[in-house]
């Protein structure tokens, strides 16, 4: 394994930046050298070959729209994985070539060049075969004339079977009065099936492995059956169930858990993610991977079945949360969106009153103040700390004030809402429709609001406070006025309401911003967009060095809900930290912020995912030193310039700079919110003519809404 560590980092550039990267963060996990996440070859083209050696190329199974990992093998790898393979199976089904039934089309092996995963798990298999026969023709329906002529040249001898399970219970195992009766007449029953791939669909709909076993033994007889584990981008390398039921390592392999915390391994029995090893990728640096899927070891050279070596069991693929942050308003595949239709938008019309009210009516400060209270006293609203934050922010007090600096900044002039508007909130941002809602309520604006058509219970608790206070009778105005609909971004659905509207606040990442813009509105309409933004902190270590111990907790814990808050994926959450002065109070900051990043909820996928960014960032970009790694809730890695790195979940990048003016060069239209303990930095960056930072704020400040965001007064926006 070493010398593959060795060999691939000499062939492949960017696999030895990721190692150089990851140095510490392996060693601090007592490995030889860093798994590679194996969703990374989704991101990246990795091989160590030259282009003219690549002989064929595998892609993973995905569903429509999603990225598939792309694998290059050259001819030494891909007979090694063939002949790795044919000895694995062999222990099973016997070392002779046998006949071969595939549970799948001709179809899947149009391109020789170009392989799926079913394809190279077919063409692998097919190795052991004496003859091959398809079950299914090109329509994906049984062929039974094939299945007979098997079974009738197997003749009762040892044959074999393979499919992967989700192909073979939806096409294979379904029952059909007609069909049964069909089956009934071919024996199957010498016939050795091996499966792979596709329990979580069979798991949607709860098959139990039992249950697949049965229906196979009810309809064709099949009474010897095997999973195997293994994936595209360990092909070769795969790990059969035993007839315990347990998966076992090959002599080509080896396995571990991981504790997502720190990828340490696990002790037998405890559950982590898996990671695999194996002695064939040599094309490619594929030899050490960490997997998506959670699973245990359950042993070694003591499976009651007498084989030697680990087995263990998986649990399935860890379960994954969407990624909260601005930039993910709806998803990039526009042509897989159920589309709603013009009918859709016009109903939603025609349910709106929109005439307007004059901005700040008492109307609606009472509204307001109600709706604080409800989510401020109610324990059930109170305990969630993003509905507290939001009733927090209503108080009237608050209202009052901003009411104040508006009238202060239209010189006493009484305006009133321009007309109806859409707002096209982010779908993970729970409270971030309610914000927008709120400040065209203000304004004295009938409201649209797009609510997510997926499932999120704080979404639902605040809609459903909403819709307790407007049902009483002193709002019935505001409730006629303000809709809040789940549809489907549909260009038509869109167009519609667009067509009325006298504004269209959108928030979101560029393309969606510029998408949904594109669509034709009102004449006179005014389109507010919030499209990407980056953050920074700036911090001055002598500063913080001269805080006592309580004071210095009180600022990470403060800095701590400005990133991990949000998974620190809000445009206004810093990820990157400049330091100035000296480094010992820059590590006293690190030493204080590890300890409140011990409270942070890091799921298994948040840690695959945190991974897979900081891997592909040095596969992409110089200048980042070896990641500094207290655990995987805390992840710093410095950087010798700076640049708009990706980060989230708890990783900073960190840059010294010696004054300010070092600064500004970075401080493009991209840079949103500088957090820093130094005075004064707002008014130092408009004195530059820096052509970003949109506020400077204090540590503890970077969430706090405001109805001036990005530097667009909104409530003036939406008023004449």
């Amino acid at each position: 394994m070493n010398t593959l560590t060795q060999h691939h980092r000499k062939a492949c550039k960017a696999y030895d930046d990721i190692c150089n990267g990851l140095s510490r963060m392996a060693a601090d996990a007592g490995t030889d050298g860093p798994f590679l996440p194996v969703s990374i070859f989704k991101s990246l083209e990795l091989k160590s070959i030259p282009d003219d050696e690549v002989k064929r190329q595998l892609t993973s199974s995905g569903t429509t729209g999603q990225q598939v990992s792309r694998i290059f093998l050259d001819a030494e790898t891909s007979v090694a994985q063939q002949k790795a393979l044919c000895d694995i199976v062999g222990e099973y089904i016997g070392e002779k070539r046998i006949p071969m039934l595939i549970i799948d089309s001709p179809d899947v092996l149009r391109d020789r060049t170009k392989y799926s995963a079913r394809g190279a798990g077919i063409l692998g298999f097919s190795m052991m075969a004496s003859k091959r026969f398809y079950a299914l023709d090109n329509d994906m329906n049984l062929d039974l004339e094939s299945i007979k002529e098997f079974a009738e040249t197997a003749a009762g001898g040892p044959c074999f079977a393979f499919g992967f399970t989700y192909m073979i219970w939806q096409y294979f195992c379904q029952k059909d009065d007609i069909m049964t009766g069909k089956m009934s007449s071919i024996d199957l029953s010498n016939c050795y099936l091996i499966h792979g791939g596709g329990w979580k669909k069979l798991q949607s709909q709860a098959v139990s492995n039992d249950e697949f076993k049965s229906r196979l033994n009810e309809l064709w007889g099949i009474k010897k059956v095997s999973d195997y584990y293994g994936m595209a981008e360990q092909t070769g390398s795969i790990f059969m169930e035993c007839e315990c039921g347990h998966l076992h390592v090959s002599k080509y392999s080896d396995i571990c858990a991981l504790n997502p915390a720190d990828f340490t391994p696990c002790e037998t029995g405890e559950w982590g993610l898996i990671a695999l090893e194996s002695t064939l990728p040599k094309s490619y640096p594929g030899h050490k991977l960490m997997t998506e899927d959670w699973g245990r070891i359950l042993g070694e050279d003591d499976c009651p079945c007498g084989r030697p070596g680990k087995y263990f069991e998986i649990k399935g693929r860890i379960s994954k949360a969407e990624i909260r942050g601005c930039s993910d308003t709806f998803a990039a595949d526009r042509d897989a969106r159920a589309t709603a239709g013009a009918a859709a938008g016009r109903d939603i019309i025609a349910g709106l009153e929109t005439s307007s009210r004059t901005a700040f009516d008492e109307t609606a400060i009472n509204f307001l103040e109600e709706l604080s209270k409800l989510f401020t006293k109610e324990v059930k609203y109170r305990s969630v700390p993003e509905i507290y934050a939001l009733g927090f922010w209503c108080r009237r007090a608050h209202m009052e004030k901003i009411k104040s600096r508006q009238l202060e900044i239209w010189n006493g002039a009484e305006k009133k809402g321009r007309g109806p508007v859409l707002h096209i909130a982010p779908s993970n941002m729970p409270t971030m429709f309610a914000y927008s809602w709120i400040c065209s309520l203000l304004a004295g604006c009938s409201s649209i609001v797009r609510i997510s058509t997926k499932e999120n219970a704080i979404t639902d608790m605040i809609l459903e406070g909403i819709r307790e206070i407007l049902s009483k009778p002193e709002y019935e105005g505001l409730r006629k006025q303000n809709q809040f609909v789940r549809f489907d971004h549909s260009d038509e659905t869109l167009k519609e309401i667009s067509g009325i509207t006298a504004g269209r606040i959108i928030w979101g990442g560029d393309e969606t911003v510029n998408y949904i813009s594109s669509i034709p509105m009102k004449e006179g309409c005014t389109d507010i967009t919030f499209p990407d933004k980056y953050s920074i902190a700036l911090l001055d270590a002598d500063r913080i060095n001269q805080l006592s111990d309580d004071e210095l907790k009180v600022q990470t814990h403060l800095f701590y809900n400005d990133t991990y808050g949000a998974d620190q994926n809000a445009c206004s959450s810093p990820k990157i930290v400049f330091w100035t002065g000296e480094k010992a109070g820059r590590d006293r900051w690190v030493d204080a912020l590890a300890k409140e990043a011990e409270n942070y909820n890091l799921e298994p996928w948040m840690a695959t995912e945190k991974y897979r960014i900081l891997c592909v960032n040095y596969a992409e970009h110089e200048g980042i030193g070896p990641a500094e790694a207290r655990g995987n809730k805390l992840i710093i890695c410095p950087c010798e310039k700076p640049e708009l790195f990706e980060a989230k979940m708890g990783m900073f990048y960190e840059c010294h700079i010696d004054d300010f003016e070092q600064l500004v060069p970075f401080l493009g239209d991209k840079i949103q919110t500088i957090v820093t303990n130094i005075d004064g930095i707002y008014d130092k960056a408009r004195a530059a003519g820096c052509s970003g930072v949109d506020r400077a704020v204090s540590i503890g400040e970077a969430l706090d809404f405001d109805t001036i965001w990005d530097r667009k007064d909104i409530i003036d926006l939406l008023t004449e």
